[in-house]
């Protein structure tokens, strides 16, 4: 299909699919579940100058992760899922490495010249999360501490402001404050599961996530709350078998 080749897909600061998509409601039986899951064309969302994109991707499987760079060494990450990870200290003159386990580092960030990680793992029926703060004590000692606890795994992050840290979930998003530790819900929708959303980027007054099939438009509404939209190509709108787009 033509549209399967197509280069990046603009996106409108107004906030509405671009030329050739359509919004429809999120998945939400089995069956339309089922094929948002099954779905072989996935989409990320990366920001394009002051605006975002839309561009095919491979549902990502993440293996390691470099984290913060510091004047004197480098935190690396290692994710390997459900087989274990790591955060290690690598210093440039070849001093003292540490080690940190048992740690499924997703993403970091710097706040007040230390380095923040989010960690987190979902497999069979285990889902924890955690944000790490890893704070300097001299050249060569570190406090480690958990700023704060997640109640499921991030996938993503974006940094909003100076203290506000925003963190896409397996299943919804979290603000974190950085300077308080404080994990504020935003939303909840246990079917991510099916979509998997792995990228954001925000857009007008909500976000968009890249996802299976499409991508996911998240944007307030009065009195409270978001309202929740599918955004798929327009060839790809069908929830129901046969599902459209080629999808199994």
């Amino acid at each position: 299909m033509a549209w399967m080749l197509a280069a990046a897909v603009a996106v409108g600061a107004d906030g509405v699919p671009p030329q050739g998509w359509v919004a429809v409601d999120p998945p939400k039986t089995g069956t339309e579940l089922e094929c948002a899951n099954l779905s072989r064309d996935y989409w990320k969302v990366e920001a394009a100058g002051a605006g975002v994109h839309l561009s095919q991707a491979n549902r990502r499987r993440r293996t390691a992760m470099v984290g913060a760079v510091l004047r004197d060494g480098a935190l690396v990450g290692y994710n390997h899922g459900e087989f274990g990870g790591s955060i290690e200290w690598w210093p440039r003159d070849g001093g003292a490495r540490f080690e940190l386990l048992h740690v499924n580092p997703v993403e970091w960030t710097l706040h007040r010249g230390d380095a923040v990680v989010a960690e987190g793992l979902i497999h069979l029926g285990a889902r924890r999360g955690a944000v790490l703060r890893f704070e300097r004590r001299d050249g060569r000692r570190w406090r480690i501490h958990r700023l704060a606890e997640l109640d499921a795994a991030p996938v993503a992050a974006l940094r909003e402001s100076e203290n506000s840290w925003l963190l896409l979930l397996y299943d919804g998003l979290v603000r974190v404050d950085l300077a308080s530790g404080r994990a504020q819900r935003l939303y909840r929708n246990s079917d991510w599961t099916y979509l998997a959303p792995d990228t954001i980027r925000p857009l007008g007054d909500g976000w968009l996530l890249g996802s299976a099939r499409g991508a996911i438009r998240l944007e307030p509404v009065a009195g409270g709350g978001y309202r929740e939209r599918l955004w798929v190509p327009r060839q790809c709108a069908s929830l129901q078998p046969p599902c459209s787009c080629g999808d199994p």
